[in-house]
């Protein structure tokens, strides 16, 4: 199979998947009827604000949710062409870390402090290629060199303690990276670090990404990181996807006013110092008693008497770059405007 045959293939599809929490007072919908795919060696970005549902989709894409009080009430996670919400706990074992490998938000309560990294790194290889343990730790040696931990086989021996945070990412990254994944999911992985780990961080992702035809989902709120990095985009808010695009077209002509709301909340060197920074009004909605119609209503500038009383639907856009391209707003729906509805 070429390159460009192998980049184009779909290699997991997600179809209205649901993931919910029973609480003691109510039903959350997390993720409420959210489908998206992927293809081979596409870098997916899904942004949205804290509690919009990005790490609990990616969570439940491995099935880490945890139940009670979590769980994956419906959908399909087809990853090539199997649904892993059908196969046993065993057959995910078999997945995780293996086929599908997710870097975690906070590398310190991710690794185990009483654990030498190169133990850590090993422990996949021996799982899932059934290295031995010399072959295993010589392997994650080679491993932190690739990510550029300096001296790395007398630092293999050290513990997560000894590293700095940058350091414990590229960790992380070393071993979700170890059993040479189909996919990768990176949740938040700049999180907590200065802007010049971050610019590597991402470098060496986006380079393993490109040697290895690797698929890369990266979770995060900062669109800066998504510019840098991603291929297509998925904005998500409350639970759902609100729109979609390839990356270049969402910057360029963003279509809901919660994509155009985020970002026009990035600070903008060209206009430094002539107005003040914008800020979405008011705040996330509370999940656990979502109203009826569109949730972004109440914070919405071009809200309509319809946005009230029903959510909007999926509506196709024609995509110039050749992504898909869609958005759930009723400004977009045909027989409704701004101005019908005045």
């Amino acid at each position: 199979m070429s390159d460009t045959k192998a980049r184009g293939e779909t290699i997991l599809s997600v179809r209205n998947l649901k993931t919910y929490f029973d609480t003691e007072y109510s039903l959350v919908k997390a993720v409420d009827d959210i489908s998206f795919d992927l293809a081979r060696g596409e870098a997916l970005g899904i942004v949205g604000e804290s509690g919009s549902g990005k790490s609990v989709t990616n969570l439940s894409l491995l099935r880490l949710v945890p139940t009670p009080p979590g769980k994956i009430a419906g959908g399909q996670i087809l990853f090539r062409g199997r649904d892993l919400l059908q196969g046993g706990e065993e057959d995910m074992r078999l997945v995780r870390g293996g086929a599908i490998s997710m870097i975690f938000q906070d590398p310190m309560t991710s690794l185990n402090p009483l654990l030498r990294i190169s133990f850590q790194i090993a422990e996949a290889l021996r799982l899932h290629h059934g290295l031995g343990k010399q072959e295993a730790k010589a392997k994650a040696v080679e491993l932190l060199k690739a990510i550029g931990i300096p001296d790395a086989e007398r630092r293999a021996d050290d513990y997560p303690h000894q590293f700095s945070g940058g350091m414990r990412q590229r960790v992380m990254i070393a071993m979700a990276i170890s059993c040479s994944p189909e996919i990768l999911i990176a949740d938040e992985p700049t999180t907590a670090l200065d802007v010049t780990i971050q610019a590597q961080i991402l470098e060496l992702v986006k380079g393993l990404s490109d040697e290895n035809t690797m698929s890369v989902i990266m979770i995060t709120h900062d669109l800066g990181v998504v510019a840098g990095l991603c291929d297509s985009v998925c904005v998500m808010y409350a639970g759902r996807i609100v729109e979609r695009a390839g990356c270049d077209e969402l910057f360029r002509d963003p279509k809901h006013p919660y994509t155009r709301g985020l970002l026009d909340s990035i600070p903008r060197i060209d206009s430094a110092g002539r107005h003040r920074l914008y800020s979405i009004p008011g705040a996330p909605p509370n999940l656990a008693g979502l109203p009826a119609g569109c949730a972004f209503r109440p914070r919405c500038d071009r809200a309509m008497p319809i946005c009230e009383r029903e959510y909007p639907p999926e509506v196709a856009l024609a995509g110039e770059d050749g992504a898909p391209r869609s958005v759930c707003c009723w400004l977009h729906a045909a027989g409704h405007s701004a101005r019908s509805e005045a």
